[in-house]
């Protein structure tokens, strides 16, 4: 799943924003505004001899935007009822080509949601009364405040139309709510006024322009190159080099795919278009040509491989895809539903499946009733015997029910511990960070108080008391450093122009890390803060070169300790 700025089980309003008809019908001045210039132009008049008129744009949109976030959660629930239901009706309803699906436009969710609901659609325009409460008992669930007002209709008007699909933001657009209204009034049984024929019209007019690519090639993405750049990979690149790179990217990438819970081959099973190494690295290499013409650049066998990888784990995504899309189609319509079998004629006939007519009765029960009664020498046996027959039998099916459910809770525990391991890690930062945050709101209220003393201690008790701890200073002004150094000899000072490779381990003993904020570079304290934190090591902040507000600074801390 995932979280998207437009409706789930819709179209993708990412490529037409810039139709003029979008832009015209998106709001609802606007679209009245358009409906007034086609009935000025005379373009699109309602025709009141036309009491049908044609509601395939007003269902299409009904198909791609029916299904909002809550709906989307209980889907498959939807969709299972609805096949229990219909599914050996579903040959006898409209063209499932009536709604097609594209598997290279929508993700498998959206393949599966839309080809789930053409059917529903299909099946309602055929008469199914199933089909149809589903759907009113849908729009009841799922769309409360628009249903409460919708049922208190007999009769709608072009304008009360209008007034309902208005959207309240543009979460769902004017089109998508003017769909819904019309479809589900329609199955409510309120009578639609013939002016808004025109919306009908308008509907399915903005359709055909909505922008469906009708796929998309090969040759649009990788050009005519293919051929020259395979020649290219067979004479300027070392095979043995190009294969021990895609044996190492493989190993790394079946990893990946472990971690994920996939089998290592996972992308080599589902890349059905694949046809060996040269000929992906060939492909990667033209389309590298077709996206960066002006580049005019060699690649390496490194980078060819990585791009090769890349294309191989994108050819196994939309094969998956692809499949799933032809799956559907097959499962609902047989050998109608793919051009596959035209080419390749199945060995299945379901009719030629003979079921002889018979007693109703568990063979396998009867069988190994049987051999018992062989095996000992009787001609029958109890009846007491053929129960117990029939629940071993069932207490094996459990048992090997259970060690595969074990099998995939072990892997589900493997998931869980990598979770809350993370979890830890998470929770560890933020206690990090919280302290971080609690050590920085201190300073930055050290910084507002006065500097009057905070103890009857002299500088020189302070000093003594101190100087026994381990503290490493980070930061701080040349100057400043040599007078501390001469007060504090064996604490450590890291001086704030000391080079990107400084031992960061040299924290690991200190009683206390100070940073001086007057002199230090942000580098450098992340540098040691992320050593800080990861080893809880107490810390804190000083500012200024008045070397006795210092130590009165530092001393507050050791003995709030």
């Amino acid at each position: 799943m995932k979280n998207v700025n437009f409706p789930l089980g819709g179209l993708q309003d990412i490529d037409v924003l810039n139709n003029p008809l979008q832009n015209m019908v998106e709001s609802s001045g606007n679209f009245v505004n358009y409906l007034m210039k086609f009935h000025d132009d005379k373009k699109l008049m309602p025709d009141f001899n036309e009491m049908t008129p044609d509601a395939y744009g007003c269902e299409r949109f009904f198909v791609d935007f029916f299904i909002n976030d809550e709906m989307r959660e209980d889907f498959p629930l939807i969709a299972r009822d609805f096949y229990t239901h219909e599914f050996a009706n579903i040959p006898e309803h409209q063209d499932v080509e009536y709604f097609d699906i594209q598997s290279g436009e929508d993700w498998p969710e959206l393949v599966f949601n839309r080809f789930t609901l053409g059917l529903m659609m299909n099946a309602v325009n055929s008469g199914s009364e199933y089909t149809k409460a589903l759907f009113l008992y849908l729009h009841k669930t799922y769309y409360k405040k628009e249903y409460r007002i919708i049922k208190r209709f007999s009769t709608m008007s072009l304008s009360e139309l209008l007034a309902l699909a208005k959207p309240e933001g543009r979460r769902c657009p004017y089109y998508a709510n003017l769909s819904r209204i019309l479809f589900i009034a329609s199955l409510y049984g309120i009578k639609i006024d013939v002016e808004c024929n025109v919306v009908y019209r308008i509907l399915d007019e903005f359709s055909n322009q909505f922008g469906f690519s009708g796929g998309f090639s090969f040759d649009e993405a990788a050009g005519d190159s293919y051929k020259e750049c395979r020649k290219e990979i067979d004479e300027h690149f070392n095979q043995k080099k190009l294969y021990s790179l895609d044996a190492k990217m493989s190993k790394f990438l079946g990893n990946v795919f472990q971690w994920l819970g996939y089998s290592p081959e996972y992308a080599d099973w589902c890349d059905e278009n694949d046809r060996g190494l040269e000929d992906r690295l060939a492909i990667a290499l033209s389309i590298l040509k077709k996206t960066f013409p002006k580049s005019n650049r060699e690649y390496s066998a490194e980078e060819l491989t990585l791009y090769g990888t890349i294309l191989h784990c994108a050819s196994a995504m939309t094969c998956n895809s692809s499949w799933l899309a032809e799956t559907l189609k097959t499962l609902a319509y047989g050998e109608s539903g793919t051009f596959y079998y035209d080419e390749f004629p199945p060995m299945f006939h379901p009719e030629d499946v003979q079921v002889k007519a018979g007693r109703l009765g568990n063979v396998k029960e009867e069988r190994q009733v049987k051999e018992y009664a062989e095996s000992a020498g009787t001609n029958g046996c109890r009846h007491e015997d053929s129960v117990l027959y029939a629940e071993v039998d069932k207490l094996r099916r459990k048992i090997h029910k259970l060690e595969s459910d074990n099998s995939s809770l072990r892997a589900s525990l493997a998931e869980k511990r990598r979770i809350e391991e993370d979890s830890k890690d998470i929770r560890k930062l933020l206690e990090a960070s919280n302290h971080e945050l609690a050590v920085l709101r201190n300073y930055v209220y050290s910084l507002t108080e006065s500097d009057s003393p905070i103890t009857d201690k002299t500088i020189e008790s302070m000093k003594e008391t101190i100087a026994n701890y381990r503290i490493v200073i980070v930061g701080g002004h040349s100057n400043w450093l040599s007078k501390m150094k001469k007060e504090f000899p064996d604490w450590i000072f890291v001086n704030p122009k000391a080079s990107g490779s400084t031992d960061v381990s040299i924290v690991d003993k200190a009683d206390y890390v100070y940073f001086f904020t007057d002199t230090i570079s942000h580098s450098k304290y992340y540098q040691f803060m992320n050593v800080i934190r990861e080893r809880k090591i107490n810390f804190g902040y000083i500012h200024g070169v008045n070397i006795e507000k210092n130590i009165r600074d530092i001393y507050v801390d050791f003995e709030e300790d």
